[in-house]
């Protein structure tokens, strides 16, 4: 159960779709056969092949729209068709942690592509967007409504090429030209990340920080490192930094909830059919520390997942805002013809049994307020704010001091 980016080879079915609007005739009544619903798609295929007006149009452009339709039809914009082209693409580069881009992780919310988290010291970081931009134009295409897989092909490109981007922040719009590069950041890092009054400050209390950008495919391995490290200073307290994590690899953010969780579930997946199955920690647990996870509205999906467990088996308290609210799993089928589909096949509970889809985790301690629309220096202002706040708590944490357990606590 711990792969979620699953190789399944499925069937191929013609699909094809049409759509239309203002300045047609009535073509008449044309009978061709009946076969159940997909009957009426080769219906309107053999139509566009024999009467349609402009002859270019072939079957495969057909079939991918088709594709793109009908899995659009089911109202989840996570669930969506990849052409051959976008599907080799998520293979070779979504979760390696290297790929030619400038440098961003992206989201869906509400329809619009938003800026998660600019990858510090990228081409996107120098061009000045910030968590909560919502980009409307990717040269030019409109990205309302647009699968993410199509925004994230767009985006990326060869190294040295240059995307044009319309990035929309509170009531403003601006056009941006960014030169795309080689990215390859890592993603744990430590206190280094930190300015040095705060790397000084924390430890001279003995805590260890760990900032988790992303689950990639390297995280786990980059997370026993940094814990390897940390734990060659004798922390007493242990900070983890979740903020702006739009989530990733759930295996990857398994292994580094089994860093903290001992015994037990971590994360439970239920399926279709309401059958649950737990992933439980492997015992190898070595932060038995008080611990802190700062949170915020970009905290998303596999990063909650981590969150969630830590909260609700008191091993941390969370300190920040909402989160985003993203419980559910995708698993990716290749098909027959090289392009492939990512379908929700999972929704997962935290350890006590909660879903947080569409809710999101509720903070221990809220301080400070949503990144959307803000200009830098108020971000900065509100992320220091969070952090001097977890630093309190965590203090409070490793003197004994008693602190009301969270709103998903449990026994």
């Amino acid at each position: 159960m711990r792969t979620r980016v699953v190789a399944a080879i499925v069937g191929t079915v013609l699909l094809v779709a049409v759509a239309f609007g203002t300045g047609y005739r009535a073509g008449g009544r044309q009978y061709l056969g009946t076969a159940g619903q997909f009957g009426v798609l080769r219906e309107i295929d053999r139509l566009v092949q024999t009467r349609y007006i402009d002859r270019r149009v072939t079957e495969s452009q057909l079939a991918d729209g088709a594709a793109r339709g009908l899995l659009g039809a089911v109202g989840d914009p996570y669930t969506r068709f990849m052409d051959p082209a976008a599907f080799k693409e998520f293979q070779t580069s979504s979760f390696d942690g290297r790929f030619s881009g400038i440098g961003i992780i992206m989201d869906l919310k509400d329809g619009q592509v938003i800026v998660v988290s600019p990858i510090p010291g990228t081409p996107a970081a120098r061009a000045g967007l910030l968590a909560g931009d919502r980009i409307v134009k990717i040269d030019g295409h409109a990205t309302r409504d647009m699968a993410l897989q199509r925004a994230v092909g767009l985006i990326r490109g060869p190294s040295g090429t240059v995307v044009h981007l319309s990035v929309a922040r509170g009531k403003g719009t601006r056009d941006v030209a960014i030169t795309r590069g080689v990215i390859q950041a890592p993603s744990v890092t430590g206190d280094e990340v930190l300015d040095a009054p705060t790397r000084t400050r924390l430890r001279a209390l003995g805590v260890a920080y760990f900032r988790v950008v992303t689950f990639t495919e390297t995280t786990g391995d980059e997370f026993v490192h940094a814990v390897n490290t940390a734990l060659a200073r004798s922390p007493r307290g242990v900070l983890l930094d979740l903020r702006s994590n739009g989530g990733g690899l759930v295996d990857s953010a398994i292994r580094v909830a089994d860093e903290f969780v001992s015994h037990g579930p971590i994360v439970s997946t239920v399926d279709r059919d309401g059958r649950r199955t737990d992933e439980n920690a492997n015992g190898t647990a070595r932060l038995h520390l008080p611990a802190v996870v700062l949170v915020n509205e970009f905290t998303a999906s596999a990063s909650e997942i981590v969150a969630g467990a830590l909260q609700d088996d008191h091993l941390a308290m969370l300190v920040g805002t909402q989160t985003f609210g993203k419980g559910i799993v995708q698993t990716v089928f290749p098909l027959s013809d090289g392009s492939g589909v990512a379908i929700t096949t999972y929704k997962y509970l935290t350890p006590s049994g909660r879903s947080i889809h569409h809710i999101g985790l509720t903070p221990d301690v809220k301080v400070g307020s949503r990144l959307e629309g803000k200009t830098p220096d108020e971000i900065r202002r509100i992320e220091a704010q969070q952090l001097t706040k977890a630093i309190e708590v965590l203090r409070s944490r490793m003197t004994g001091t008693p602190i009301p357990p969270g709103p998903g606590s449990h026994s």
